[in-house]
């Protein structure tokens, strides 16, 4: 892969929003897909995206996490990656997300409707966003 070639790595586990693969790929972006943060993991491995979208899936049934972001965060860390991170969030769970640690990162909230111009804004100022996804 090119040093020049810019990657995007989008984590859709549960979905329920636009497919912005078109806008990603517009501004430049090879986009690879996840269906799951285990399989985004082993990518990660294998490269190291200028940005990754995830959605915050918060579960009490995770037992010494708070979401499945943690995975992806310490990852990020132990790899030394400056990935971007767009997180895909529902408004109710925001006070979930916020307790999370995040060392590289801060978020900023941006509700639904989402419409690709402010995507666009957020991708091309490499600003962290944290997305309300609506049921389509």
């Amino acid at each position: 892969m090119s040093t020049q070639q810019k990657l995007l790595l989008t984590i859709v586990e549960q979905g329920g929003y636009p497919d912005f693969t078109p806008l990603y790929e517009s501004l430049g972006y090879t986009v690879i897909s996840a269906p799951s943060m285990r399989k985004a993991l082993v990518l990660l491995k294998q490269y190291q995206p200028d940005v990754i979208t995830a959605e915050f899936i918060y579960s009490p049934m995770y037992s010494a996490r708070i979401s499945n972001l943690e995975s992806l965060f310490a990852a990020l860390q132990s790899r030394q990656l400056n990935s971007s991170l767009i997180i895909f969030i529902d408004k109710d769970e925001l006070h979930h997300l916020h307790r999370l640690v995040m060392p590289h990162n801060s978020l900023d909230s941006l509700t639904y409707p989402i419409t690709e111009e402010k995507l666009l804004n957020c991708i091309s100022s490499n600003v962290t966003i944290a997305l309300d996804p609506a049921p389509l």
